[in-house]
């Protein structure tokens, strides 16, 4: 018998198509494997920077001061009461404002778990639909960037919106990879969320135009009739419930109004015909994608004023490519994310009037854009690996690690206004104007009669301030004529006003101030001397002035 050789075992031979991967390939095996690891990591990041920049303060802006006392109205009548301007949140947010009272820091700390779920959600929604390094990088942008971060810890609606529009594409990324058998739960879960959308942004019936446009075009009939009837099956009775409760109070005419005035605050200067509209667009493009859409990027100085229509330019190509990207790789879920984004932003882009200009109007559109560029991107370079291992990794750092850099600065620089607030300081942040503005709001609520109305430029944020005491809104110049503005103000009851010295320009005491209240109160005080009393004034440097009306 031969002599049996023993061989020496060696190890398994890589196939060429393993020792063929480039790095980012083989990054991409690595997230596959620990993607619930990377997830958590982005997630314990986010909840840290959001303590960081945690802000006890209430905004500048008024709107997430206007939705809690929405709430606040809201807990205490919900029949006599509807916010006509986004009135799911309020709703929401009415919860535990009944429980708890007013209670800011714990209202923003709901934002800070919708701004997590909103990474949880978009993680679950595409995970399977484009390669982990694209998805992941979008969600440590997301969660490092300080435009998310601040609206993590406000009572806009943002991080709610956010959050639901999270969940929208999780349920629509379901129904498209579905294989029409009749009914699912899932059609009538996105029409569900497509529900909520609508209730609170009114920008949303975009999503309905999306929906409708896409499931024609890929000949899904059966599957767009299910979610739109879903839609209807709870939009319709819900309408028959608010008029019954609410009556004649409508979510959208209460602001249609002032979109369609060329100016938002000034009606005398007449409504905007089509062209105008046209106008806006083109204005806004430039202004939100021109401006603001590559400050969230970190890419230009968040203090720059003017716009680049070279970046649009960018942004469209890019936006380009990402098509043809999807259409040949036939994604049929970045098809309908793109059709959305582009609606989206096209309507918004229609109809805002164009001195708004806050970035909050594209931030919510940011991350779903950032996937779609990307992966047009990816699969462009496909082939040149030298090309897509330098271009990735070049985004990756200016995005994720410069925007987590300044995310740390502002940080750093909110830790010490946050010890301040906390330690009781509660003006502690804001300019002088503001900060006489707020203390006389407090002021009002200490020492004037508890049936006194002080008219206020900006109510909610007196509200707040004076510990729910009701102020009445004045944002519009009422009236030039002195005579029909007091008639008007006291035909509503108002007892007070309260004029202070805002800042035009909120980086700058330029002498330049929010005039709405001085414009209809300055005839009154040249004509009718005696019937303005002064009764308190607050700050020498841009001060606060309270005054009495004797009718």
């Amino acid at each position: 018998m031969a002599k049996e050789i023993k061989k020496k075992a060696t190890p398994p031979k890589k196939s060429a198509k393993q020792d063929d991967k480039d790095w980012l390939s083989k990054l991409e095996d690595y997230i596959s494997q620990h993607e619930r690891v990377f997830l958590f990591v982005i997630l314990a990041l986010t909840l840290l920077l959001s303590f960081l920049m945690f802000d006890v303060k209430m905004s500048e802006g008024n709107d997430d001061s206007d939705y809690i006392e929405g709430a606040f109205k809201f807990s205490k009548d919900a029949g006599s009461y509807y916010n006509t301007k986004a009135p799911l949140y309020p709703m929401l947010l009415s919860i535990p404002v009944s429980i708890w009272g007013i209670n800011v820091p714990l209202l923003k700390s709901f934002s800070v778990l919708f701004n997590l779920l909103q990474i949880v959600v978009l993680y679950l929604a595409f995970r399977k639909t484009i390669p982990f390094t694209i998805l992941f990088g979008v969600l440590i942008f997301t969660a490092t960037n300080s435009y998310f971060q601040y609206y993590a810890s406000q009572t806009y609606t943002e991080a709610f919106f956010c959050m639901l529009q999270a969940t929208f594409f999780l349920f629509i990324v379901r129904t498209i990879n579905t294989v029409y058998k009749g009914f699912d739960r899932n059609y009538f879960l996105a029409g569900t969320i497509l529900f909520l959308l609508t209730l609170t942004k009114n920008i949303s019936i975009g999503a309905i135009l999306a929906v409708l446009l896409f499931f024609i075009v890929i000949k899904e009939y059966k599957k767009l009739l299910f979610i739109l009837g879903s839609f209807a099956v709870l939009r319709v009775p819900f309408e028959i419930l608010k008029s019954s409760i609410w009556g004649s109070e409508n979510q959208f005419s209460n602001q249609y109004q002032i979109l369609i005035q060329k100016d938002a605050y000034d009606a005398s200067k007449g409504t905007d015909d089509f062209f105008g509209f046209l106008g806006r667009l083109a204005d806004n493009t430039s202004i939100y994608i021109g401006k603001r859409y590559y400050q969230i990027l970190g890419l230009v100085s968040e203090d720059k004023t003017t716009f680049n229509n070279g970046l649009v330019f960018i942004f469209i190509v890019l936006m380009i490519v990402a098509l043809i990207a999807v259409l040949k790789q036939k994604n049929r879920i970045l098809l309908f994310t793109l059709f959305y984004v582009v609606i989206m932003m096209g309507m918004t882009f229609f109809v805002l009037q164009t001195n708004w200009d806050q970035p909050r109007m594209i931030l919510v559109y940011v991350p779903l854009t950032l996937l779609i560029i990307f992966y047009g991107l990816y699969h462009i370079f496909g082939k040149q690996r030298a090309a897509r291992n330098i271009i990735f990794p070049l985004f990756f750092i200016l995005f994720t690690f410069g925007g987590l850099f300044k995310t740390m600065g502002k940080a750093g620089n909110n830790v010490h206004v946050l010890e301040k607030n906390i330690a009781g300081d509660i003006y502690y942040g804001y300019t002088e104007d503001w900060s006489n503005f707020l203390k006389l709001s407090r002021y009002c609520a200490d020492s004037l009669p508890p049936n006194s109305l002080v008219a206020s430029r900006k109510a909610p944020m007196s509200f707040i301030y004076g510990r729910g005491k009701e102020f009445y809104p004045i944002y519009t110049v009422i009236s030039s004529d002195p005579d029909s503005s007091l008639a008007i103000l006291k035909k509503e009851k108002v007892t007070h006003v309260l004029i202070a010295s805002l800042r035009r320009n909120p980086k700058k005491n330029d002498g330049f101030v929010i005039n709405t209240l001085h414009r209809i109160f300055m005839p009154i005080a040249q004509k009718y001397p005696q019937k303005l009393v002064l009764i308190k004034q607050i700050g020498n440097s841009e001060p606060a002035y309270l005054y009495e009306i004797k009718y």
